[in-house]
């Protein structure tokens, strides 16, 4: 396949049954190599727009889906700084509004890139920035804990801006419990508009911790070291966005 036109003929054909060969997307956290039998295997590796990175009028930017991490950050250091973990990177793109264009029964439909399910007949085409921003302040914690069946390992990656009038904004607060990801929203809708208070990250932190049912001495533990990650990516993630040059902090 060599057009965008082709993949959308061949997906109208085979409907259902379509399976796009593509490779390793680093980005999206996902390989498209159908084994052999599996529905109609279309190759689509030499489809240009899947693995290149093009400047859109206004600042925005249109990436192939299966473009590498040092790709991205040739192109787009801003969105992509060469110190960024790939973790802290999907953030960025979530952070930006990022949506992924996705080819599949002869269409393309477009979707948030937080919350994009594919179907297996489906093929990531591009990540579509409209604006990529800067002066953000990123933050990476993480704890793993070893004791038996009481063992988890936690994460939590923060962003956020200040806004020129002292507020923030375009908070985001992600948690990752055994590779389970979800967003702790209840945090930040606390944090975003509101005048920025160091007072309030507690607050947050405590809000991001709640979100995990205290049922049991395994799940207290995770809670109460969700709020100590929260709590230290805020702080790190504020100072960082307070600076001239944005950046990341990662422990």
């Amino acid at each position: 396949m060599t057009t965008l036109r082709d993949v959308n003929n061949a997906g109208f054909l085979h409907r259902e049954r379509a399976r796009f060969r593509a490779g390793t997307s680093a980005l999206l956290g996902i390989v498209l190599d159908p084994p052999p039998g599996e529905g109609a295997a279309i190759e689509v590796a030499d489809l240009p727009e899947l693995r290149r990175i093009e400047s859109r009028p206004g600042g925005g930017a249109s990436i192939g889906a299966f473009v590498t991490l040092e790709e991205l950050s040739a192109a787009l250091p801003d969105l992509c700084p060469p110190d960024a973990t790939l973790a802290n990177v999907r953030m960025r793109l979530a952070l930006h509004d990022a949506r992924l264009a996705i080819a599949g029964l002869g269409n393309t439909r477009s979707a948030p890139i937080d919350a994009a399910p594919l179907a297996p007949h489906e093929l990531p085409v591009t990540i579509e920035i409209a604006q990529v921003r800067t002066g953000l302040g990123i933050a990476e914690r993480r704890r793993v804990t070893n004791d038996g069946d009481a063992s988890f390992a936690v994460g939590v990656t923060v962003a956020l801006r200040v806004s020129r009038l002292a507020r923030f904004e375009h908070v985001r607060i992600m948690l990752d419990l055994d590779g389970a990801i979800a967003r702790a929203t209840l945090a930040e809708r606390r944090l975003e508009g509101e005048r920025c208070d160091r007072d309030l990250i507690p607050e947050a932190a405590r809000l991001a911790a709640a979100s995990i049912p205290a049922a049991d001495a395994r799940s207290s533990a995770v809670a109460r070291a969700l709020f100590a990650l929260v709590l230290a990516a805020l702080r790190d993630a504020f100072d960082a966005a307070r600076r001239p040059t944005a950046g990341v902090r990662a422990r």
